[in-house]
């Protein structure tokens, strides 16, 4: 793995902004368009990487390097329209003969931190937007996928050569968080953009008060399932976005809340449906849930629902843990303040929760400090228009699962989950400023 520390670190990447900020948008999406081609050509070897590292099912993993391409094509789209603005100003009195255009700085060297749960397809959410917006970045890795990590970087540098774009234009950093601090508070870095948990993202508002600091952080996605749907369809539907890779999203279903006229046929079809689910051999094309990041960490949520289980909830659904391997667990009867309740699970662990009504399914489910994703499945219109209201989440998925995402699409959180969006359009905005830019007639 490269590894670059210290203030060259920043000197060279303030040396490539100056070299990148005024490149034409034709370069900045050619440099786009070879680093996907690029990626494109190594996306086995990536898949097999990030299996590898992370326990990834290979399956997912191949999804994830794919959905990076997606991302790295939107970006290169995105340049078509963004940077300029044509804003009406002649409407004003005595502005006869002005003209105006709302157009987009980028804003500087930018440092990006992505974390392990999606190391391919979350860097290229950031690096790929500020990029094109023309910014220099310095990437920060998470520490868990390093391999993954480099040979990301690899297709990228390949690409860079390859139009003759500035040296060190994307730099990748030592992954020790103490040195991203480091960086993160030099004040030459304009922007910090941040994916990982809600701890850190605190500590980092804390430390860099006043720095534009894009945060993309946990969730506790909750699910609401009305009266009169089919059961077994949602169930079916809502299993892999509790469980599928370890339940190891920001956007899993966590805590799923049921019509109690649907109680009995619709828990017995999640269990069913999860189950179903072949858990194992993260090589395995067939394995949709393989092991956690490390053992530790499924010692944990082990410790977890014991803990749970000591407290009275009823289980549903439990296998014995394997080292990091952690078979799916479901729950039921535990109140709202449980951990797992109104914590980021952040592995295969999902609550089910009766309710009287729909509508209280949707008050409960706001019972949450996060607000990353939400879902709700009912056939009652009413109920979903309700439900876009009440659902305070960044993302309100109605009739589809929670984890449901177009990588191209608008992506963020509100409250404890984050602020701002991520998606290569709106993320271009969190890399620029604008400057409004007026012209009067000639004197």
């Amino acid at each position: 793995m490269v590894a670059v520390t210290g203030n060259g670190t920043v000197e060279a990447s303030l040396a490539a902004f100056d070299a990148w900020r005024e490149a034409s948008r034709m370069r900045r999406r050619g440099l786009i368009e070879a680093w996907l081609w690029q990626l494109g050509a190594a996306r086995e070897d990536l898949a097999r990487l990030l299996t590898q590292e992370t326990g990834k099912p290979i399956t997912l993993a191949r999804g994830e390097v794919g959905r990076a391409e997606a991302t790295l094509r939107a970006t290169a789209e995105a340049l078509g329209t963004f940077g300029e603005e044509a804003v009406p100003y002649d409407l004003m009195a005595g502005a006869e003969g002005c003209r105006a255009v709302l157009r987009r700085f980028p804003v500087g060297p930018v440092l990006a931190i992505t974390p392990f749960n999606f190391p391919v397809n979350l860097a290229v959410h950031k690096l790929g937007p500020a990029l094109a917006a023309g910014c220099s970045v310095i990437w920060k890795p998470c520490p868990q996928a390093p391999g993954t990590s480099a040979r990301l970087w690899e297709t990228f540098e390949a690409a860079r050569r390859q139009v003759e774009a500035p040296e060190g234009l994307l730099q990748l950093a030592d992954p020790d968080p103490a040195a991203a601090e480091a960086l993160a508070r030099d004040l030459r870095i304009a922007a910090v953009s941040f994916t990982g948990s809600e701890r850190v993202g605190r500590h980092l508002e804390q430390v860099l008060a006043g720095k534009r600091l894009l945060l993309e952080l946990g969730g506790n996605g909750a699910v609401v399932v009305d009266e009169g749907v089919d059961a077994a369809a949602v169930a079916r539907a809502v299993a892999p976005a509790a469980v599928a890779g370890a339940g190891q999203s920001c956007s899993k279903a966590q805590r799923i809340y049921v019509h109690q006229a649907l109680w009995d046929s619709f828990a017995a079809a999640f269990v069913a449906a999860v189950k179903a689910l072949p858990v194992g051999d993260p090589m395995d094309p067939a394995t949709v849930v393989g092991p956690l990041i490390d053992e530790a960490t499924a010692r944990r949520m082990d410790a977890g629902l014991d803990r749970a289980v000591a407290a009275g909830a009823e289980v549903l659904l439990r296998g014995s843990r394997q080292g990091a391997l952690l078979p799916p667990a479901i729950l039921a009867g535990l109140p709202e303040d449980d951990p797992f309740q109104c914590e980021e699970a952040f592995s295969p662990i999902t609550v089910l929760t009766p309710v009287a009504s729909f509508e209280e399914g949707l008050d409960r489910a706001a019972t949450t400090r996060y607000g990353l994703r939400a879902s709700a499945y009912s056939r009652d219109q009413r109920h979903l228009r309700l439900a876009e209201t009440k659902l305070r989440a960044g993302g309100v998925l109605l009739n589809l699962p929670p984890t449901f995402r177009l990588d191209a699409a608008p992506f963020g959180g509100v409250r404890a989950s984050g602020n701002g969006f991520e998606g290569p359009r709106w993320a271009m905005e969190g890399f620029t400023e604008g400057r409004l830019i007026v012209e009067g007639p000639a004197l």
